[in-house]
């Protein structure tokens, strides 16, 4: 629940965060490498936000592409001329903790001022950034605190459908369809007043979790190549060359980590994915009672305290991985 100190802190930035959309007549909204449905919702909610209130603004979204988002759920990211960051523009990054995760990075530097929006705790010093920073750790999505920033302003700055369609859907797969341990009853109030600005939840499931004989081949693989150590592990990974029987991208390989998070026995899962291009593994981490954030900042990584993740230069590291979960589950 939010309390009277958060409130507080909630009105000061949000108004601030009002007054620089408004002074800016070019903004740029940037989100996380390989993003999920929290980065593309927080930042096709607070981008269509803004375009509704402001038309004559020049607002632009950049990005890289996930092909299993496209173009079903969000638009595909824009292709932003160099001129438009060699202006005056306002940049506002949206479900981004560390400078390194920032998609299109090396844009960032040409903004005059950069708003960082976001839920995940503070990483390392170094690895910090923005101007000015609004954000709330023990938020379970960064979609939750632009829907509030957008629920809150005056009724003169409305709030249309297709933008509250984007920001529950966020919240929607941050919280796990609500099921998370960060959903409180703030999340709920603030998913049911997006209801109540047109969002059709049936329609917005129907394409979240839309699937097909592919994905399910993936899942059939998982089912059939997991394995779980003797203190509760459970862990599966996908080489590249199982990645190309399969047809699935580097992205995917976390779709099904969820599936056993409350399975009998598991205190945590991990899921391990070949990334040929970059010459290491991807690792995501979840638990619903353990703390895996740790574990992935010992593997340069960090997260949340019960869904993290961290890269593994080599899978001949994947036993020392295992090994530090094993102490938490212990």
């Amino acid at each position: 629940m939010i309390n009277n100190e958060e409130i507080k802190s909630f009105r000061e930035k949000f108004k601030y965060l009002e007054k620089k959309i408004s002074e800016y007549s070019a903004i740029v909204i940037y989100r996380h490498e390989s993003p999920d449905f929290d980065a593309l919702g927080a930042q096709m909610g607070l981008y269509t936000w803004i375009k509704d209130n402001y038309p004559d603004k020049e607002v632009h979204f950049v990005g890289d592409t996930v092909p299993v988002l496209f173009p079903l759920l969000f638009p595909f990211p824009e292709n932003v001329s160099q001129s438009f960051f060699d202006s005056p523009h306002l940049a506002i990054s949206v479900d981004i903790s560390n400078r390194n995760r920032i998609s299109h990075l090396e844009t960032l530097r040409f903004a005059k001022e950069v708003i960082k929006i976001d839920h995940h705790p503070l990483p390392k010093p170094e690895d910090d950034f923005g101007d000015f920073q609004i954000v709330f750790p023990d938020r379970p999505a960064a979609a939750e605190i632009i829907a509030l920033f957008a629920l809150s302003r005056k009724k003169k700055l409305r709030l249309s459908k297709e933008a509250a369609s984007y920001l529950y859907t966020g919240i929607v797969g941050d919280t796990g369809r609500f099921l998370y341990q960060d959903t409180d009853s703030a999340t709920l109030r603030i998913a049911g007043d997006l209801l109540d600005h047109g969002v059709d939840m049936t329609d917005v499931y129907n394409r979240m979790y839309e699937t097909d004989q592919r994905r399910m081949n993936i899942q059939k693989y998982v089912l059939n190549n997991y394995h779980i150590t003797d203190k509760g592990t459970c862990y599966f990974v996908f080489d590249k060359k199982t990645m190309k029987e399969l047809d699935m991208t580097i992205d995917e390989g976390n779709l099904f980590i969820n599936n056993f998070r409350n399975m009998k026995g598991v205190k945590a899962v991990c899921s391990i994915t070949e990334d040929e291009k970059k010459g290491q593994y991807r690792v995501s981490l979840r638990s619903n009672s353990k703390h895996v954030a740790p574990v992935a900042i010992l593997f340069d990584g960090g997260g949340h305290d019960y869904a993290a993740g961290c890269r593994l230069t080599s899978i001949d590291k994947l036993p020392l991985l295992l090994a530090e979960l094993d102490k938490i589950t212990d």
